[in-house]
C-alpha cells in the first residue's frame, strides 16, 4: 500500500527539490503538486491523500489556516510542515501537524518524520481492521511496565514539563508518543477536541463546562480527580459549535 502524497508550496524549485528527496521511499507516492492551497482543497477533497507537506507561507491561505481546515474531515491527512520561518513552529504545534521541518530539509530529519507517519499510519490501519476507532490501543507506562489502554478509556491527555501524561477514569499515567502524535490517533475517533496547546480532551467526559475568564471555559472532566481543563482562547469558536453552545 502506496503513502499517497501531495506537496503544496509555492516555490517550485522547492517542490521540485522535496520530490527528489522522496524519490528514495519506495513505499510514498506523489500525487500532485500544487502552488496555491486555495486551488489545493478540492484537489485534497478529491484524492484523499494520506500525506501533506506543507508550506506555511503561501498567497490567498498560509498553511495553518489549511491545515486547520482540514482537521475538520473525517480522515484527515497527516501533514508535514516545511518552512523556512522557524518562528511558526509554536503556532504550527497547535495544528494536527506530525512534524515541522525548517528549509533546507536535512535528510534526517525528513527519515524521522516520514518513519513518525508509517507508525501513525500502521496504528490507524490496526484500528479499523477492528471495526471503530474507540478499540485501538495506546501504551501508557506504569511502575517501568507498559499498559496497553483503549483510546475509548482516555478521559484527557496533557503535557507538563515536556512528557506527556494520559488520564483515564482511576488514574494518570505517563506515555512514551508526543501530545502530536496522540492527537493525530484520537482525531480520527471524532470524539477528542484539543482545547489548549497542553490539552486534549474526550467530549464524552465533560461533566460541566464553566465560564472563566476572558469568555474562556473551564470544563470538568467525569474522573476520580474531576480535574479541570481549560480551553484556550483560540479555541473557543471550534468548542462551542463542537458543543452547540
Amino acid at each position: 500500500m502506496f503513502i499517497k502524497t501531495m506537496i503544496i508550496d509555492d516555490e517550485p524549485a522547492v517542490c521540485s527539490e522535496l520530490e527528489y528527496m522522496l524519490q528514495k521511499y519506495i513505499d510514498l507516492r506523489i500525487v500532485a503538486v500544487r502552488h496555491n492551497p486555495l486551488e489545493a482543497l478540492p484537489q485534497i477533497i478529491e484524492l484523499e491523500p494520506d500525506l501533506l507537506f506543507l508550506d506555511i507561507e503561501m498567497p490567498g491561505m498560509n498553511g495553518l489556516e489549511l491545515a486547520k481546515k482540514l482537521n475538520q474531515m473525517p480522515n484527515p491527512p497527516f501533514i508535514i510542515f516545511s518552512t523556512a520561518f522557524q518562528e511558526y513552529a509554536l503556532e504550527a504545534f497547535d495544528t494536527p501537524a506530525v512534524s515541522y521541518l525548517t528549509k533546507p530539509i536535512m535528510e534526517q530529519k525528513l527519515d524521522d518524520a516520514i518513519k513518525k507517519v508509517k507508525s501513525l499510519q500502521a496504528r490507524s490501519k490496526i484500528s479499523e481492521g477492528k471495526g471503530y476507532a474507540g478499540e485501538e490501543r495506546i501504551c501508557v507506562r506504569k511502575q517501568n511496565r507498559l499498559i496497553p489502554i483503549s483510546v475509548g478509556d482516555i478521559r484527557y491527555a496533557y503535557v507538563e514539563e515536556k512528557e506527556l501524561f494520559v488520564a483515564t477514569k482511576d488514574s494518570v499515567a505517563p506515555c512514551d508518543l508526543s501530545l502530536h502524535e496522540l492527537e493525530a490517533i484520537l482525531n480520527k475517533t471524532g470524539y477528542f477536541f484539543r482545547t489548549h496547546r497542553n490539552y486534549i480532551v474526550n467530549l464524552k467526559h465533560i461533566v460541566e463546562i464553566v465560564p472563566w475568564f476572558h469568555s474562556t471555559y473551564l470544563l470538568t472532566m467525569n474522573e476520580a480527580g474531576r480535574t479541570k481543563v481549560p480551553v484556550s482562547r483560540g479555541k473557543i469558536k471550534a468548542f462551542r459549535s463542537m458543543m452547540n453552545l
